[in-house]
């Protein structure tokens, strides 16, 4: 029998190819977490007090990514390193200087890199979801849903800008969709996602489906991509998880994942 070392032994591509970026501007862009940071004060990112409650009265900012709170240089040193299970600021700085105060990803390039963290982080979950779908679809794409922002949903974990945790859970809700499903369905409910259909379109007629996965994104916030993944794990592997996670029936509709538990 296959072993893992051997499925895996196949190189695959390592680049994302995004053919369309659309900004539908929603106003709710946050899944009520853009609410949390309008009305909800600062608090420090390692101990949680306030301005009020933190003994200089005031709050500190880390002075790479100009977001992060602290009441103490004790506090901010502990945050950088984590431990006890949590993700150390270290790891997280870049990431918060990316969406800065405001919970916005403005250049492009930010935005690319941030879909692409994000699937990496769901690709041994959504990959081989989609690699099971299409052996028994035929050749289709990843719809790629969320109940956040882009700039919320690409915090490696669930606190935002002021500190605080997110209102909501994080989760994404995944679909292997054929483009006959897509025109009935998802463009019937959805009129402004039909200005992604030619490039989607080109995506699918022209991806090589054992190296390579077609995605449509779409955030709350209005932000939608189209590209092309590389399949990573690659196609054989992903064969093997599919049938193990979705071979019982559990992968026949919609997979939803939730981030933070992953």
């Amino acid at each position: 029998p296959e072993s893992v070392a051997d499925a895996t032994a196949t190189k695959s591509p390592t680049t994302f190819q995004w053919s369309k970026v659309i900004e539908l501007g929603y106003e709710d862009s946050g899944g009520g977490n853009v609410a949390s940071i309008e009305n909800d004060e600062p608090v420090c990112f390692h101990c949680g007090k306030t301005v009020k409650e933190a003994e200089s009265k005031k709050l500190f900012k880390c002075a790479r990514c100009q977001v992060a709170s602290y009441c103490s240089r004790k506090c901010q040193t502990k945050d950088w390193k984590g431990g006890d299970g949590k993700v150390g600021h270290k790891h997280t700085c870049k990431a918060y200087k990316n969406v800065g105060e405001d919970m916005m990803i403005i250049f492009g390039d930010d935005k690319d890199t941030a879909r692409q963290d994000i699937l990496s982080r769901i690709r041994f979950y959504a990959y081989p979801y989609a690699i099971h779908k299409s052996l028994k679809t035929g050749r289709g794409f990843l719809f790629f849903q969320s109940n956040t922002s882009l700039a919320v949903l690409s915090l490696p974990v669930p606190i935002l800008s002021n500190g605080r945790k997110c209102s909501s859970q994080r989760s994404v809700l995944l679909h292997w969709l054929t483009m006959k499903e897509y025109d009935s369905e998802v463009c019937m409910d959805d009129f402004e996602l039909a200005g992604a259909r030619k490039d989607l379109k080109e995506a699918v007629d022209g991806y090589d489906e054992k190296a390579e996965v077609p995605v449509l994104m779409r955030f709350r916030c209005g932000h939608v991509a189209v590209g092309i993944a590389p399949l990573v794990p690659d196609y054989k592997l992903c064969i093997m998880l599919g049938k193990e996670y979705y071979g019982s029936g559990e992968g026949d509709g919609a997979l939803q994942l939730n981030i933070d538990d992953m």
